[in-house]
């Protein structure tokens, strides 16, 4: 097979996006049922070779740089859009993979610039006949509900994980990562790009609430540069200031991990998500998880988690407060935690994955 993919986001973005591309790359060089992986970088026309070292390690010789010029395109069996980027005319069949429909359902989360290039993309893979691939049941059904795609048409692979994300780790390594960062445990962690759906307001207000509650720990907060973020910021800078919270900027995925390992609690109360990948890394880790149970977060967490209302900061100070307090609760969330990741590692997710390939190409 001759797979085509547009591996921009994988070099020129963060988030969760990008994540899902860069891990669908390096499954798919890993795997023997692909003999070439030709990668596009559609946001840019070109990149070099070198470019793609540098984000995704080294290149096996099944991996191919090329520019989205027709006679490359023709000659493919497949091309699989990971991102918002349709190829130009020419590629025979096409996957393109549908995040979530947060500009639909919620509009007021997004920048009009991002609503109206998220829909462009999904019209544009549909009126082109794409085979759409959710990254999840939650995201299949929104599908459905807000596009009136038949429940069949949509198939549903989940994002894979990095194996990084492990609960075996080199803990003096992470001791050393964390301290880098002016981290010290005990702490309380979240993780998610700064922009109004991934719910800060309500977690800062919960954290505020707590207090004593939360003895000696720090709110560590992981946070990508996201929009309309303004008057988030300026609330954590204050927190930063007072101690209560270390915020962090972007970070690579083994320093991450070793946050995630030692972390005692992972919260992440976002009000919509096509999948949450953040839960699924915090799992695999082993660190116990406090998210929504909303959208696709119980399907991602299932009774691995505790599950609250995004909207009640009470809610999710009180979730916060009894895992802190329950070390025994925190070991069987970690247990179950481990179990439910094993879920979204690549070797399950694989084939999947290429029995939609084989079905888009028929």
């Amino acid at each position: 097979m001759r797979l085509g993919i547009d591996a921009g986001r994988a070099l020129h973005g963060r988030g969760g996006v990008a994540t899902y591309t860069r891990e669908l790359i390096r499954s798919l060089l890993g795997s023997a049922r692909v003999d070439e992986v030709i990668l596009f970088d559609l946001d840019r026309g070109w990149s070099r070779r070198d470019a793609f070292v540098r984000e995704l390690g080294p290149l096996p010789a099944k991996a191919v740089v090329a520019p989205p010029v027709r006679s490359e395109l023709e000659g493919l069996n497949l091309f699989h859009a990971p991102g918002y980027a349709m190829p130009p005319v020419g590629a025979p069949h096409h996957v393109f993979t549908l995040h979530d429909l947060t500009v639909l359902s919620h509009p007021h989360c997004h920048t009009l610039d991002n609503r109206v290039r998220s829909l462009a993309s999904v019209t544009e893979a549909l009126v082109r006949g794409s085979t759409i691939l959710a990254v999840s049941k939650a995201t299949r059904e929104e599908a459905v509900r807000l596009l009136a795609l038949p429940f069949d048409s949509v198939e549903v692979v989940p994002p894979m994980l990095n194996p990084i994300f492990k609960v075996a780790g080199d803990h003096g390594a992470d001791a050393t990562a964390a301290a880098r960062l002016g981290v010290r445990q005990p702490y309380v962690l979240a993780v998610a790009s700064l922009e109004p759906r991934k719910n800060f307001g309500r977690l800062l207000d919960a954290w505020s609430s707590l207090g004593g509650a939360t003895g000696a720990h720090q709110l560590v907060v992981v946070a990508a540069e996201g929009w309309r973020q303004g008057r988030i910021r300026r609330r954590l800078e204050r927190m930063t200031g007072d101690g209560s919270v270390v915020k962090i900027g972007h970070i690579s995925d083994d320093v991450l991990a070793a946050l995630y390992r030692r972390a005692n609690v992972f919260v992440f109360p976002s009000l919509a998500e096509g999948f949450g990948l953040p839960v699924a890394e915090a799992m695999a880790c082993g660190t116990p998880v406090v998210t929504s149970q909303i959208s696709s977060m119980p399907e991602v967490a299932a009774d691995a988690a505790l599950l609250v209302d995004p909207e009640e900061a009470d809610e999710i100070a009180a979730a916060i407060a009894r895992l802190l307090g329950d070390q025994d609760l925190r070991r069987h969330l970690r247990d179950r935690g481990l179990e439910q990741a094993r879920f979204f590692f690549p070797e399950g997710l694989v084939p999947r994955l290429f029995e939609v390939y084989r079905r888009a190409a028929l």
